[in-house]
């Protein structure tokens, strides 16, 4: 099975400031190898800081991922993005429209879209937080064949977190420290599992 992370900052699992990184793929793959000991796995990353759905690279980005044939196409692109799109201004209408012609790319392409629901930031502002939540229902409630939604929002909040557990969590009020991304590891996985229980594994992924 194939898999890549696909995404900005966390994705590439960005805290202290960029100089470090811990890629929530790490927790993951080991995550997925201790319950699918059986499956070959592959768990790839491309996070690039700072880029957006809307005027950024993640076209171009995404595009020489679903080139591969065969034995190396990916069965699984986990989909992370917007919140640069929401911090920078953007409304979550076209941001949304954007995400979903890259969900659709890797559909067209036969490999499944899992997408993850934007996580929270330490900004207050009822404004943004309105445009955060308007955004993450339309993830939730998008429905498509070989579409998956993963709600590490949820999982992960920063608002309703206790706050002794949200300093060893949250790294900057944006990103996360490695336990944070342990714990968004931790959510992907259950969800993948969660899928692969409901409707098996094709022979060709394993």
């Amino acid at each position: 099975m194939r898999i890549l992370c696909f995404g900005a900052s966390i994705t590439a699992g960005h805290y202290c400031f960029g100089l470090m990184h811990h890629p929530y793929a790490q927790r993951l793959k080991s995550r997925l190898r201790a319950a699918l000991p059986s499956t070959e796995l592959t768990v790839d990353v491309d996070g690039l800081p700072g880029d957006r759905v809307l005027g950024g690279e993640y076209l171009s980005r995404l595009e020489p991922h679903l080139a591969g044939n065969g034995s190396l196409k990916y069965d699984w692109i986990i989909f992370q993005g917007g919140g640069n799109d929401l911090g920078s201004g953007s409304e979550p209408g076209p941001i949304y429209d954007a995400l979903e012609k890259l969900w659709k790319m890797a559909i067209d392409g036969d490999t499944n879209a899992l997408a993850l629901t934007v996580t929270e930031t330490s900004n207050e502002s009822t404004r943004v937080k309105k445009k955060y939540d308007l955004l993450n229902e339309m993830i939730r409630h998008h429905r498509d064949e070989k579409y998956f939604m993963a709600d590490v929002c949820k999982a992960v909040p920063y608002t309703s977190m206790d706050p002794e557990l949200r300093e060893k969590v949250w790294d900057d009020g944006l990103h996360f420290q490695p336990t944070g991304y342990d714990m968004f590891g931790d959510a992907i996985a259950d969800r993948l599992l969660e899928i692969f229980k409901n409707a098996p594994i094709e022979k060709s992924q394993l």
